[in-house]
């Protein structure tokens, strides 16, 4: 790829900072090729694109003597200092959530200054708008709001994980879509508030970007976690062939638990009901993937992967936390929520 040998291999390994501008550079490229090229769907196809482009850098990031240094630091839920330790530590962390970021502000800045130049937001950013309730007329704010969030960006922190798993590095689509899809949605959110309030659009814009800030953080950092220690995980299934298949039928067959518990539950309890299902994977999944690790016949692999499930489960509790802080945020600030109902208004 000749975009490729733009930017010294050095500037992500080294720099977080070059990683950030690599990052924004890559999105605004996706999201005008994608426009040119793809008009009905040029959302997620920006998201593709910006995702392909970064990663290539990714891939050279994670080389193999880079990650047996990050196999040595290990993260353990019985010491403290050595989880703070490893996040010191950790170059990929750091550079994954540049790279976060800058996605992130391009779309955020992206939703908020098309409109002004008289390009019609949807038309472009149409798949990352309509992920907001709001934006669709369904209602933001409920009693069960935690619960709601716990168990629908669940299959996102799984995804991230398992297709780091299978594929490496490819959970950076997931990382790609839920950035773009935030920063759209509060870049936008920012401006038709503004714009029915008849309040200057960039204070809006920085207050919605500084309260939801923190979650953004947590459950950004959540992925990124699941989706590094998936990476690590992948590398060694793919060196020890052997065990690729065994790997490959236990994750077939905890997916078709998954959905014959998911069919019966439906039976006996109905769709209403759903939501508490989701719920209960959560620990049915997490307890299913710990059990495969111990099956793993060589022990090098078996003690890769269950040193790589406490980073995993580092980021379930990390995404617990950032969904509290952000059900929080919703239910209790009231400028964000009325930045939210101008919005609405608006459309």
């Amino acid at each position: 790829m000749v975009l490729e040998h733009l930017f010294p291999e050095s500037w992500l390994e080294k720099k977080v900072g070059f990683a950030f501008l690599i990052a924004v550079i890559y999105s605004i490229i996706g999201i005008i090729a994608a426009r040119l090229l793809f008009g009905a769907n040029s959302g997620i196809v920006s998201v593709i694109f910006t995702s392909l482009l970064i990663l290539p850098y990714l891939q050279k990031m994670f080389r193999k003597e880079e990650r047996e240094e990050e196999k040595e630091q290990r993260a353990s839920l019985k010491h403290f200092e050595s989880i703070l330790l490893f996040f010191k530590n950790n170059q990929a962390i750091r550079v994954y959530f540049a790279i976060f970021f800058g996605i992130f502000f391009t779309y955020a800045f992206a939703s908020f200054i098309l409109p002004q130049l008289g390009v019609n937001t949807f038309n472009v950013l149409k798949e990352q708008l309509f992920v907001d309730p709001a934006l669709r007329g369904r209602a933001v704010f409920s009693f069960g709001t935690f619960i709601s969030i716990l168990a629908n960006n669940w299959w996102v922190l799984l995804a991230c994980f398992l297709l780091a798993i299978i594929s490496g590095d490819g959970a950076i689509f997931f990382i790609t879509w839920n950035a773009s899809s935030w920063g759209a949605i509060f870049g936008y959110r920012a401006l038709t508030a503004g714009l029915y309030a008849n309040v200057n659009p960039w204070w809006y814009l920085f207050l919605v970007i500084i309260i939801t800030l923190p979650h953004v953080i947590l459950e950004g950092g959540a992925y990124i976690l699941s989706a590094i220690s998936g990476s690590i995980i992948s590398d060694e299934i793919i060196q020890e062939k052997s065990d690729i298949r065994s790997f490959i039928f236990y994750i077939i067959c905890g997916a078709g638990i998954i959905v014959l518990l998911r069919f019966i539950y439906k039976s006996l309890f109905g769709i209403g009901s759903l939501l508490i299902f989701n719920l209960i994977t959560i620990i049915i999944i997490t307890a299913m993937i710990y059990v495969i690790g111990r099956l793993f016949q060589q022990k090098r692999l078996k003690k890769v992967f269950l040193n790589n499930y406490t980073l995993f489960i580092i980021a379930i509790i990390v995404f617990v936390i950032g969904t509290l802080v952000e059900t929080l945020v919703l239910n209790n600030v009231s400028i964000l929520n009325k930045i939210y109902i101008f919005s609405h208004m608006f459309g």
